[in-house]
């Protein structure tokens, strides 16, 4: 009988100073979502990362599409993995916070359905193709086998 009466203790305890199951939602965000410039129009901050001419945090207008963001970044490098387009989101949107975009649909047919609306602190994500990251290799494996045959 005492073994459940501490049993039981323990339990009251534990249900009136433990914490209940919480999800993990407390990160930092970015305070600044919109900016309006000195002609009241309507801008944010988004970062563009990987095989483009310019990537980094750049301002942009709101609305801007994913096609007009790749001409604001000097467009894509020759390697460019435009099928595999990643969007990550800042804040989840229907539980969603990574898009992945096939950017090839668009430059074939000019479909635009698959884009994603672009909002404030997103991050874009252009990858490199396996072939050209090899390729691009080439260089550092010739001067290992170069060493190596010393």
């Amino acid at each position: 009988m005492k073994k459940y009466r501490l049993l039981f203790a323990l339990v009251f305890v534990g249900f009136i100073f433990g914490k209940e199951n919480e999800t993990i939602s407390d990160f930092q965000r970015s305070s600044e979502r919109y900016l309006t410039d000195e002609n009241g129009n309507v801008t944010m901050f988004i970062n563009v990362w990987g095989h483009v001419q310019e990537p980094g945090h750049k301002q942009v207008y709101e609305g801007i599409d994913l096609a007009s963001l790749l001409s604001f970044v000097g467009g894509p490098i020759n390697g460019a993995n435009l099928k595999k387009i990643k969007l990550i989101r800042e804040i989840a949107e229907n539980e969603q916070v990574v898009f992945n975009i096939n950017f090839e649909n668009f430059i074939k047919q000019g479909d635009r359905s698959g884009f994603v609306k672009i909002k404030p602190n997103d991050t874009i994500i252009i990858p490199q193709t396996k072939f050209n990251y090899v390729i691009g290799q080439l260089g550092s494996i010739n001067t290992l086998l170069s060493l190596f045959n010393m």
